[in-house]
């Protein structure tokens, strides 16, 4: 099943899922890296443009997936309870909001000073507003603590489904890893 039904995830909504998840767990490791070991390392630019490009592909996939989430039926919620209901689409609200947030401010901190980034030789971002140095400092603090507040939700969510699969056995879990057939 390729398209979401209203008992389960379609392909396409797990594939952005799990290339979401992969990728945030990557630029926050490499993020982490570059600013706690790497500044040093003979390797810090290769890293640190590998994180920019990275982070624009991330970016394009969000919107891509915004577009399709509100463009395509969503599964009804596994929970009858309101407050779970809303925790649901909270969470997830926040999470797409802090995932475009982080990377808004980090394109403006790779371009403050006008230049590119380079995508892995596929194509470039140009850079449309150049920074002071407070507005930088602004958007590296931004940048940095909605990341750390990104992966606490991150593992917040995690946990969440890690209970729903072992405590309340519902599918919360299982149809977020495998579409479920047509029976619709």
């Amino acid at each position: 099943m390729i398209r979401d039904s209203s008992r389960s995830f379609g392909l396409v909504s797990i594939l952005f899922h799990w290339l979401s998840a992969i990728a945030t767990l990557a630029l926050f490791g490499l993020g982490f890296y570059l600013t706690s070991y790497g500044y040093y390392s003979p390797n810090f630019l290769e890293i640190a443009h590998f994180h920019y490009a990275l982070g624009i592909l991330l970016f394009g996939v969000v919107l891509i997936r915004i577009v399709w989430r509100l463009t395509s039926k969503t599964p009804a919620p596994l929970t009858n309870n309101l407050a779970g209901k809303i925790s649901i689409k909270l969470i997830k609200f926040l999470l797409y909001i802090l995932l475009l947030a982080i990377m808004i401010s980090g394109y403006l901190i790779c371009t403050s000073e006008g230049q590119t980034i380079n995508v892995f030789n596929l194509f470039e971002v140009k850079s449309y507003m150049l920074l002071d140095t407070e507005q930088l400092n602004m958007a590296g603090l931004t940048h940095k603590y909605l990341s750390w507040v990104l992966i606490g939700l991150v593992a917040l969510h995690v946990i969440a489904a890690l209970y729903h699969h072992f405590f309340v056995k519902d599918r919360t879990l299982i149809r977020m890893i495998k579409p479920e057939q047509a029976s619709e």
